[in-house]
């Protein structure tokens, strides 16, 4: 077993595939994972979803100093995943047998958007596991991300013949789990749930607990590293924030009263004039410390962890000059590197998850799609002024590497095709008027006839 911050690997290994064995092995593993394990990942995800901020900060303040402040939440975590991940900022474009699919696009619902947050949480985790199901009523795919799950292998081999991971609890608040294995070896494989004293139970239209795809319906990523450091970050930059919010709240002294007991109660306020009884004194007693040097120290904690991660934060300076596409292209190499080296992992990925939808389609309408699946991820795209844009757009028009076509979905990439057609016909029929400069290809483009 492997357990660290945001991470967790827990495997059960046993001599061969068969049935009564693996019933075992699920029986006797009731406890899944170990509940520190549980709750780091639990951490990470929820300030990945800015959830549950305060519960995770308040255990840091002793008494009642977050009833004066909030805690301060911040969504560090998720623009770090957002920005590191750039793999998915744009859909990729997936062409099945040599085209594009519109009977695969059609089936893989919301498959792009569900794409880019598993690429995020697989960052932030290190790992995760994407769930293919069929959804009957819509007749189409949906997609569950399963942040971790315990594997099941044979001894001596690398992949698990099944996995099971938690779902929910019963209403008397037991763990109930769920269970899938390949079919091999002559052998069916299986799918149920079981509570944590190992009990099977069956999924719903599932009565016979057999798995209906015979291989495991799921697409895995596993990354070398996880972005831990970014969670305990983000913990502690909370902190740092919320102690700066206290150390606004009293930065004209904490109110200091004395020669008084503990029943007497004065009332004090700027409209009030304050009466202190007699041997009383009242005075505000300064903090030590420097707000700004505080801030300063968030500052350094974050940009640390910004480049252990290869991002850079832009703390939003105004005035100078505007950075050109090309300086934020130099300022983002090393982000741009970590994205080329994300492709192979992610393009693996793609095809896994592929030959899955495949199949799970199959199993559900009878419908065979194309093995061939090729993936072309969209090239890191930086602002451009209007300048640098034209003569980029002219410069693509000209080696003939853009279509007009392209050309039109560049500036509207939302138009369906049928619109396209008719804005291009338009823009034919009006005849751009001639300039007495000099014509760029961007404009000659525009102005030559649709064959």
């Amino acid at each position: 077993m492997i357990n660290y911050f945001g991470r967790s690997s827990n495997t059960v290994v046993i001599p061969e595939y068969h049935r009564d064995l693996i019933l075992k092995a699920i029986a006797q593993n009731e406890a899944y994972m170990e509940d520190k394990a549980v709750a780091e990942r639990n951490t990470s995800l929820d300030f990945y979803y800015n959830r549950n901020i305060d519960t995770h900060l308040e255990q840091w303040f002793p008494g009642d100093a977050l009833n004066q402040v909030p805690a301060y939440g911040q969504r560090l975590v998720p623009r770090f995943a957002r920005a590191r991940m750039m793999l998915y900022k744009d859909a990729p474009i997936r062409l099945i047998g040599g085209e594009e699919s519109e009977d695969y696009k059609a089936f893989a619902y919301h498959l792009n958007s569900k794409a880019r947050e598993f690429a995020e949480i697989c960052w932030l985790l290190g790992e995760g596991w994407l769930r293919t199901k069929w959804n009957e009523k819509r007749q189409r795919l949906e997609y569950d991300i399963i942040p971790s799950v315990k594997k099941y292998f044979i001894e001596g081999e690398s992949e698990p013949y099944g996995i099971s991971y938690e779902v929910s609890k019963d209403m008397a608040g037991n763990r109930i789990f769920i269970f899938w294995s390949e079919a091999r070896d002559g052998e069916q494989g299986y799918h149920f749930k079981y509570n944590q004293g190992g009990k099977r139970l069956p999924v719903a239209g599932n009565p016979e607990m057999l798995n209906p795809y015979g291989i495991l319906p799921f697409s895995k990523v596993c990354n070398p590293t996880d972005a831990s450091d970014v969670v305990r970050s983000a913990i502690q930059i909370g902190i740092a924030m919320t102690e700066i919010a206290l150390g606004v709240r009293y930065s004209l002294g904490q109110p200091v009263l004395t020669g008084v007991d503990e029943e007497t109660h004065i009332k004090s306020g700027i409209e009030r004039v304050l009466i202190l009884p007699e041997g009383a004194t009242f005075n505000y007693v300064s903090p030590t410390g420097s707000l700004s040097e505080m801030i300063e120290a968030v500052k350094s904690m974050a940009n640390q962890t910004a480049e252990n991660n290869h991002l850079r934060i832009r703390w939003g300076e105004s005035g100078g000059n505007v950075p050109s596409g090309e300086s934020l292209r130099i300022l983002e190499i090393e982000n741009i590197e970590s994205r080329e080296s994300d492709i192979p992992i992610w393009r693996e990925w793609e095809q896994m998850r592929y030959e899955v939808d495949r199949t799970v389609i199959e199993t559900h309408t009878g419908k065979s799609l194309p093995e061939d699946l090729s993936i072309d991820f969209g090239e890191v795209s930086f602002p451009l002024s209007p300048q640098e844009e034209r003569n980029w757009l002219d410069w693509k028009l000209d080696k003939g590497i853009m279509s007009k076509r392209e050309l039109f979905l560049y500036f509207n990439p939302d138009m369906s095709s049928e619109e396209l057609d008719n804005k291009m016909q338009e823009v034919q029929e009006e005849k751009i008027a001639e300039t007495p400069t000099a014509a760029s290809p961007l404009l000659e483009a525009l102005r030559t006839p649709v064959a």
